[in-house]
């Protein structure tokens, strides 16, 4: 088995290099509204992103293109079907509190299009049994803003603490937490110590952003997904996943 890896960019030659290279995925965000406030101070990454990014990102890719847009009753319904029109695969949807909010988006989308959700609020994190009878592609847990949702300090204590175990536990669709770059890499946290817990977790792809492309130039992309797949594939053969409840 080998761990596909979504990679987070608007740079059209990047992503190009990067499709070629054997990348799963290409993220274009959307997400912009109120974010700089909700973040303010934590030191996230904040993309502005438009149309033309995700019309550029997919010319520019061979494969799967997301879009993830912003979460909003005025803007949820009205970008699915945009990004949808512009050649999206899927949708992401963030900040989700309701499971409404993704049944809005599953109606909205495209014959060819699909929808994952981001589980980034205490109130998504008791939704895993009712996302997992809908027909989405995806849940992904962004640490980022679910620290910033509970008001706790540490990024990475939702993995520690059972948090994450326990949604796992209650959802069995295609999954995944935390980032990925060159496993020889890793700030404040070693990779190497992400993906056991990724493994743990039975992840079944991962996030790529601002470190990865950072640490990974256009040369070494194909042999940094290599070494990716080839420490989750070691670790899986250990690990202990969480336990059903």
């Amino acid at each position: 088995m080998s761990l596909p890896v979504l990679l987070f960019t608007h740079d059209p030659a990047y992503a190009r290099a990067a499709s070629r290279s054997g990348i799963a995925g290409i993220v274009v965000d959307w997400e912009s509204r109120g974010k700089a406030d909700r973040q303010s101070g934590a030191g996230t990454e904040i993309n502005d992103g438009t149309s033309e990014d995700l019309i550029a990102i997919r010319a520019a890719s061979e494969g799967h293109v997301i879009c993830r847009i912003n979460n909003t009753p005025q803007t949820r319904v009205a970008e699915t079907e945009l990004a949808s029109s512009l050649g999206a695969n899927e949708i992401w949807l963030p900040m989700v509190r309701h499971v409404e909010e993704v049944e809005e988006c599953l109606r909205a989308i495209g014959p060819d299009t699909s929808v994952g959700v981001l589980v980034e609020t205490g109130e998504a994190l008791e939704l895993g049994p009712e996302l997992a009878r809908l027909a989405i592609a995806r849940v992904y847990i962004g640490l980022n803003d679910l620290r910033i949702d509970r008001g706790h300090a540490d990024l990475f204590e939702p993995l520690r603490d059972g948090t994450v175990d326990r949604f796992r536990a209650g959802y069995g669709g295609r999954f995944g937490v935390a980032g990925v770059t060159d496993p020889d890499r890793g700030k404040p946290v070693p990779q190497r110590e992400l993906l056991a817990v990724m493994a743990r977790l039975r992840c079944d792809f991962a996030v790529a952003r601002r470190s990865f492309r950072a640490d990974v130039p256009v040369a070494d992309i194909a042999s940094a997904l290599a070494r990716i797949s080839v420490e989750f594939d070691e670790l899986c053969a250990t690990a202990v996943a969480p336990a059903a409840r």
